[in-house]
């Protein structure tokens, strides 16, 4: 895997590389302190780029029309947010932009490394409590979708990794829960947000935004 971390802080940028390089031993990974640099690193790598981390605040960013251009420069690549403190709506418009998830920079190495192997995979990530709530419009088109806001913070993460196709055992994993624990977090969402199944509770969760 090649990436590129973009961050103007040093020493994050060096951690984030060792959970990278302890998650995907054989990867390639660059730094960079600015767009710029970011621009140039990204042209070095002749498309053959998987992953660009970029932080939502650094040197360079212009708010999700920054966004917009390096997903259509590296169409190809998973691009996605990282910020130690970030408003819902730039979330949100990060993504409308093209994002493939955010990551906090104060979420917990083994969350960071689900969720980074999620995106890698080809699926995307968002923290349940940046995107519970849906917009009006979307609230419209979507009967249940207000319902999300009822879920506690756990039973949000168990709907995000239920809307991937986790089974119960993987969610069970990621989560350091029991199955059985997953089971009943299941039965709760479903009744919450007034889904009949599995599939109708993650065709509601993509619709609301929260994956």
């Amino acid at each position: 895997m090649r990436a590129i971390i973009a961050d103007d802080h040093p020493l994050y940028r060096e951690a984030v590389r060792l959970r990278l390089e302890r998650l995907f031993p054989t990867s390639e990974i660059a730094e960079a302190d600015g767009i710029e640099e970011l621009l140039r690193l990204g042209a070095a790598s002749r498309g053959k780029l998987d992953l660009i981390l970029l932080d939502l605040h650094m040197p360079g960013m212009a708010g999700p029309g920054t966004v917009a251009r390096i997903v259509e420069i590296f169409p190809q690549t998973a691009v996605v947010m990282m910020s130690g403190l970030a408003e819902p709506g730039d979330v949100v418009e990060a993504v409308r932009a093209g994002a493939r998830g955010f990551l906090p920079k104060t979420m917990p190495p083994e969350l960071f490394a689900t969720a980074l192997s999620m995106i890698v995979a080809g699926g995307s990530y968002l923290p349940a409590d940046i995107l519970c709530l849906p917009s009006p419009a979307t609230a419209e088109a979507t009967p249940h979708a207000h319902r999300l806001s009822e879920l506690t913070p756990r039973e949000q993460q168990v709907l995000v990794r239920l809307a991937t196709g986790a089974p119960n055992k993987e969610i069970g994993r990621d989560l350091g829960l029991a199955e059985v624990t997953i089971k009943l977090h299941v039965r709760q969402i479903l009744k919450k947000i007034g889904a009949r199944n599995r599939s109708e509770a993650a065709s509601i969760a993509t619709r609301a935004g929260l994956i």
